[in-house]
């Protein structure tokens, strides 16, 4: 009996010292039902929320798609019309060389014909480049493409037509380099 009396002793009482098991709904202060609502707002956020994100997501990827097409389409424009600069400088070189021929002998002067060879090769290199010359005369007024400088009454035309040709305008390909000067009628 004294052995079961130092064993009680050294291991002490145990059916007082054992604690209660508590479980996790007694821990959390809430009820099977409470954490399972807890649960699915829970859910319904972290739903939410990744509907966001993949929201962000394809805007973000189509922002990105039109900015491709849109470098795209810039680079073929710049291809396009990359010759413009140099065309544009050589258009003072056409009326010059146009202004020498108006003015120069015709008949078999061999440097007038020189001049003229060289204006005719400079004429068929531009329009190999895509640049052309702008058919004005009778054509009604376009501001885009003739820039109006005088305006005479004319009883044979309409009102906004294109009576004269003062200097060449030039368009390369759709776009124009240097608007004509011109005569229109009133």
């Amino acid at each position: 009996m004294e052995e079961a009396n130092q064993r009680k002793q050294s291991t002490g009482n145990s059916e007082a010292e054992t604690e209660p098991v508590h479980t996790l709904e007694q821990e959390t202060g809430t009820d099977s039902e409470g954490s399972q609502v807890s649960m699915e707002q829970e859910r319904d956020e972290w739903k939410q929320k990744a509907e966001e994100h993949q929201e962000q997501y394809l805007r973000a990827r189509a922002d990105l798609e039109n900015f491709r097409r849109r470098v795209r389409k810039e680079q073929t424009e710049a291809a396009k019309y990359a010759v413009s600069p140099l065309a544009e400088s050589l258009l003072p070189v056409v009326d010059n060389l146009e202004r020498a021929l108006m003015a120069g002998p015709q008949d078999g002067d061999s440097f007038y014909q020189g001049v003229d060879m060289v204006y005719r090769q400079l004429l068929q290199v531009l329009k190999e480049s895509g640049v052309e010359a702008i058919d004005v005369v009778g054509k009604p007024f376009d501001p885009h493409e003739h820039n109006a400088v005088m305006k005479v009454a004319s009883e044979e035309h309409d009102s906004g037509i294109v009576l004269e040709e003062l200097q060449r305008g030039y368009r390369l390909k759709e776009r124009v380099l240097r608007p004509a000067m011109v005569k229109v009628s009133e």
